[in-house]
């Protein structure tokens, strides 16, 4: 498993329970829902990895959409069921069965809209508006990330070393910069909080 496997395995997961909590209100938005987690297995193959710069950017369009532009609330979740579609496909790379992993996530997602929609202290409006606020954040590192990776692979081979060199120690002023920081972030939070 790879960071960025991951990364997509936490957004798909975390997508799917903040959309269904914000879907529950309304039976328009359920449908919708739905609909959009239909919709990953009509235009996708469940054995293939869902593109994490796709996925990072449905969960943005999503989140974004739903706290900034309420009248088309209906297409957040669309986009939030197509994360629950892509969380399928993706626990089922992992190798679990199709058959099992489809209704099992149906039902999650069942479930935690039954519960936001008959209790409304489980999913107050300020917490799904906080967890939207987290997906869209998650989405855009999970967006970036394989080319930040690639980056990264692509400057280590430039940087590759004979085997005899030894690696330099990290520099000194490396150092007392980053500690400098904190102690000035640390006595700021506390001379704020007087």
């Amino acid at each position: 498993m790879t960071v960025t496997f991951l990364a997509l395995w936490m957004l798909c997961a975390l997508g799917t329970a903040t959309f269904a909590a914000v879907a529950a209100p309304r039976r328009q938005w359920l449908v919708a829902l739905a609909a959009g987690f239909a919709s990953v297995f009509v235009f996708s193959s469940p054995a293939q990895s869902p593109d994490p710069e796709v996925t990072g950017l449905i969960a943005i369009a999503g989140a974004v959409v739903y706290l900034f532009r309420p009248r088309y609330a209906w297409l957040a979740m669309v986009l939030g069921g197509a994360l629950a579609g892509m969380l399928v496909q993706l626990v089922g790379l992992i190798g679990a069965p199709l058959m099992l992993t489809l209704p099992l996530i149906a039902a999650a997602v069942a479930v935690i809209a039954w519960i936001a929609r008959t209790r409304p202290g489980f999913s107050p409006d300020t917490l799904r508006e906080e967890a939207l606020l987290i997906v869209c954040t998650l989405g855009l590192a999970v967006a970036v990330l394989p080319s930040v990776l690639d980056g990264w692979q692509a400057a280590g081979n430039l940087n590759v070393q004979a085997e005899n060199v030894a690696r330099e120690a990290i520099p000194p002023w490396t150092l007392t910069v980053v500690a400098t920081s904190m102690l000035l972030g640390a006595a700021h939070a506390l001379w704020s909080r007087r």
